[in-house]
């Protein structure tokens, strides 16, 4: 019998191991693109009720994913979502790293730069934490307009959004940044989630 057992949770074991994604992942692609280089999905949960959109690179670097690209897949995303299948209410819209989208990486850098909550000299926020900082900067309709815009059209408003894993660094790390290399520490990246409400 115990040997029935070990045999079963080694069995499980190389299941994990062999094929992760189908044992984890519950995701359905909903729509994909080419940008440059890099694939552009979106992609739906039902268990986490959220939407990603994932930017992968076949040699795992960097994908610089435009403004003009994000709004024509997400339209595509939600036309395929109102289908009886896939409709129901999502409550976020994964984005992934910042630095994948070089115009959202300089717009942080360059706003926490001039901004009098944030201290370039120490790389860090004067007096909060800095997930809700970079949360705050990046929360703004100057950044998030059209995508705010297009996701309306689809029946849906951003709430907020929410951050992870902060990275700090100079003006070199910006992503394309061809500006002024100022100096002091400022934030460029980060795991970024839009909270959605559906309208």
């Amino acid at each position: 019998m115990t040997i029935r057992v070990l045999h079963s949770v080694f069995g499980l074991i190389a299941i994990f191991l062999l094929f992760p994604t189908i044992v984890w992942s519950q995701e359905t692609v909903i729509a994909a693109t080419k940008v440059g280089e890099c694939e552009l999905t979106v992609e739906a949960s039902d268990r986490w009720h959220s939407l990603r959109l994932r930017a992968f690179h076949p040699r795992a670097t960097r994908c610089d994913i435009g403004r003009e690209s994000i709004l024509p897949i997400l339209d595509e995303a939600f036309s395929k979502l109102r289908s009886p299948q896939l409709e129901r209410s999502y409550e976020s819209l994964f984005i992934g790293r910042l630095v994948d989208y070089p115009w959202m990486c300089q717009y942080l850098a360059n706003t926490a730069l001039t901004d009098g909550g944030w201290d370039s000299r120490k790389g860090k926020p004067v007096a909060m934490d800095i997930n809700k900082y970079v949360s705050s900067l990046l929360f703004r309709k100057e950044l998030l307009s059209e995508i705010m815009a297009g996701l309306a059209k689809n029946g849906y408003s951003v709430t907020g959004i929410s951050v992870e894993k902060v990275l700090v660094g100079g003006f070199h790390d910006v992503p394309l940044y061809q500006g002024k290399m100022f100096r002091g520490r400022v934030p460029f990246d980060a795991q970024v989630w839009l909270r959605l409400k559906k309208d």
